[in-house]
């Protein structure tokens, strides 16, 4: 369990005295583990922005100079730190009152999380006393024999906490691929001499294998994009491989209670996670889906295409009829970008390609034909607060040149769910039809 802790510089203590602090920033710095300091409210000790990526937050609930202070001067001092520190984006996060009064202090930071600091409030709030672990704050040798204390106590904390000491593994495990991988490919130009002019030559060779015959007429900024997406797929493996040998001693029965309506709620979310990206550098990137606006050139097209997918057994043709129409009325047409990414990358496009779809909500699911190879639908996900689904049909395949065109894609599918299409699309071409009687 030593890698529950996070490597990545996310721990964070904020004292108005660093003395009290200091024997905490000695364990942690010989133990290798990074971490950042705040002293109290001081504008020059606090970031100018909040940050995006603390785990875990070490806070003295006093912190104006250890007087004793009435509630409204605590509430003031804490607001102020912890809105300076913690940005409404930072999340999950555990908090460790790193006190000698939470006693006095913690119904104050507990009405601001409840409040004014909603946004900003962390998983857990776990209460301990510097005494127990520091009685002696000058007394080197006394803290010697308590650095151990710390670190058992915080591995402890977070193994309490099972799906969030999962979530430090894994961001360590990132953290240890990414040095692993920087290591493998540049470790034998490891001089002070030859190590720039080595690293040039490598990068460049990304470049050229990542860009082809576009890299001579890439730009300086293409051509460092392409390097680093190549070093991408080294840093995938290695990361998959250090998951898969990983030691998880810590692992336990994860328990939870939801309803099947809270169940497909989360399932939703997580599925937007897992399968949209709202970051793409252009409309003609693999994976974008693009918008159709219904026309009279094209709304018996797109109707035409809804009516394939349509399954109506079951339902009387009156049923049929009225459902199509509630359906088509809430639908949005859209075409998904599969042009492969290689020519993508190195422009050897001559048309985009695409495929026509529907996105429809999910409460119609049950109506779409899910049974025939010639539709892919996709698992539900959220967009624009409604649970949809997305449905291609693979007749519906068109080329064309969107070179000219201004378009906004309404999302980006992600590469492992364009992959799944890209290989059930390809299927569907070379599927040999009657091959015999």
């Amino acid at each position: 369990m030593e890698n529950m802790i996070p490597l990545n510089g996310r721990i964070a203590i904020v004292d108005d005295q660093i003395e009290q602090a200091l024997p905490l920033m000695h364990v942690f710095a010989k133990n290798n583990i990074p971490y950042v300091f705040y002293k109290g409210t001081d504008p020059e000790f606090l970031p100018e922005q909040p940050e995006n990526d603390i785990r875990i937050l070490f806070l003295d609930l006093n912190l104006l100079d250890g007087r004793d202070n009435q509630p409204k001067e605590i509430r003031s001092a804490l607001f102020g730190a912890i809105s300076h520190i913690i940005s409404r984006d930072n999340y999950p996060y555990l908090m460790i009152l790193w006190s000698r009064q939470e006693k006095e202090y913690k119904e104050i930071l507990e009405e601001l999380f409840s409040k004014d600091l909603a946004q900003c409030a962390p998983i857990a709030i776990l209460n301990w006393i510097k005494s127990d672990f520091f009685p002696n704050y000058t007394d080197t040798e006394e803290n010697k024999e308590n650095e151990h204390k710390i670190l058992d106590e915080l591995k402890k904390t977070l193994s309490t906490l099972p799906a969030y000491s999962y979530l430090m593994q894994w961001e360590n495990c990132i953290h240890n691929s990414a040095d692993e991988t920087i290591q493998n490919i540049f470790h034998d130009s490891h001089s002070i001499g030859n190590w720039q002019n080595s690293a040039n030559c490598i990068f460049e060779m990304f470049a050229k294998s990542y860009l082809g015959k576009h890299h001579n007429e890439a730009s300086l900024g293409e051509r460092a994009k392409a390097s680093l997406l190549f070093l991408n797929d080294v840093y995938h493996d290695t990361l998959e491989s250090n998951v898969a040998i990983g030691d998880y001693s810590n692992a336990t029965d994860l328990r939870y209670e939801a309803d099947e309506e809270h169940l497909k709620s989360i399932a939703a979310k997580i599925n937007e996670c897992l399968l949209l990206s709202e970051q793409f550098d252009s409309f003609r990137q693999p994976g974008c889906v693009l918008p159709v606006v219904l026309t009279q050139d094209n709304e018996s097209h797109f109707h035409k295409l809804f009516n394939e997918c349509f399954n109506k057994k079951e339902l009387s043709s009156k049923e049929a009829k009225q459902l199509k129409k509630e359906i088509y009325e809430t639908l949005r047409p859209c075409a998904v970008v599969v042009t492969p990414a290689c020519d993508y990358a190195q422009k050897k496009m001559r048309y985009d390609r695409l495929i026509q779809g529907l996105i429809i909500e999910e409460k119609f699911s049950d109506h779409i034909n899910s049974l025939s190879d010639t539709f892919y639908l996709s698992p539900t996900f959220n967009l624009s607060g409604r649970r949809c689904f997305l449905v291609l049909n693979f007749r519906y395949f068109i080329t064309y040149d969107m070179g000219n065109e201004d378009l906004s894609p309404m999302f980006r599918i992600r590469d492992s769910i364009l992959a799944e299409i890209q290989s059930k699309l390809a299927r569907h071409i070379n599927r040999q039809g009657i091959m015999n009687l």
